[in-house]
């Protein structure tokens, strides 16, 4: 069995959960008791398009050779080895994270986590995806934690630590500095200035993640800059490997 601690939700543990959510689909409002409802759910989470397995952007569709990596990631070494995506952020389904990030719609958090989980056991079928051994949310600046009142990250971190059984780590790596936003229109020179000793490994931190395969949890990925930084940061203090888990990816 290729993931023997992967369970489903207890059906009243998910209805504490999602207790306070409205009794309609999130993205086309019909009545039901799924936060999204079947339609939706086939309409825009069904299709399963073949991805770079480093950095999950969509590949062509086979017609030779059948591509492992996309042209960017054979050109320019990612510090990580592998992500893991849901779907493609575009409408409606970007109104979710906004939902989620920006109006502190935190029941949804563990949907995306559910979700990502069929997807590792997708990943488990099709690739043997190796599970990590810990993970760990993208950290937010001290700043951004004040104002916005939580990590989004870290909200679909927590249910999908239980519901893999994988350990999850709070005190790993801090965001040192804020940044700017990545989707405010920088070059990828920008984006790599703007991200530069981002992150640092917290104290006595090294020992837990050495030799260790880290997963590393966040909401939305768009150039994969911030999360090769991330990914810099543990390599440097002995990850044996970085798998990205996350929900959405800019094409």
């Amino acid at each position: 069995m290729l993931f023997p601690r992967l369970r489903l939700w207890p059906q009243q543990q998910l209805a504490r959960i999602l207790r306070g959510m409205p009794s309609c689909c999130a993205l086309c409002g019909q009545n039901g008791k799924r936060v999204i409802c079947d339609g939706c759910s086939k309409h825009y989470f069904a299709d399963r398009p073949r991805r770079c397995a480093q950095c999950a952007n969509p590949l062509p569709q086979p017609g030779g050779a059948s591509l492992l990596q996309c042209g960017n990631c054979l050109k320019q070494a990612r510090a990580f080895d592998a992500t893991i995506v849901v779907c493609d952020y575009a409408a409606p389904v970007d109104q979710l994270i906004l939902a989620l990030k920006f109006r502190g719609q935190l029941a949804l958090a563990p949907v995306f986590a559910q979700m990502l989980r069929d997807a590792m056991l997708l990943q488990a079928t099709v690739a043997r995806l190796e599970l990590p051994e810990i993970l760990m949310a993208v950290p937010l600046s001290a700043q951004r934690l004040q104002q916005r009142g939580f990590n989004q990250a870290h909200e679909i971190a927590k249910p999908l630590a239980r519901l893999t059984g994988i350990p999850l780590r709070h005190d790993l790596l801090q965001r040192q500095r804020d940044t700017l936003p990545q989707s405010m229109g920088l070059d990828l020179e920008q984006r790599r200035r703007n991200l530069r000793q981002a992150f640092a490994m917290a104290p006595a931190a090294s020992a837990k993640i050495g030799g260790r395969h880290i997963g590393v949890v966040d909401d939305v990925m768009t150039t994969g800059e911030t999360l090769h930084a991330l990914a810099k940061t543990l390599r440097r203090h002995g990850a044996r490997r970085i798998t990205n888990f996350v929900f959405a990816r800019t094409p």
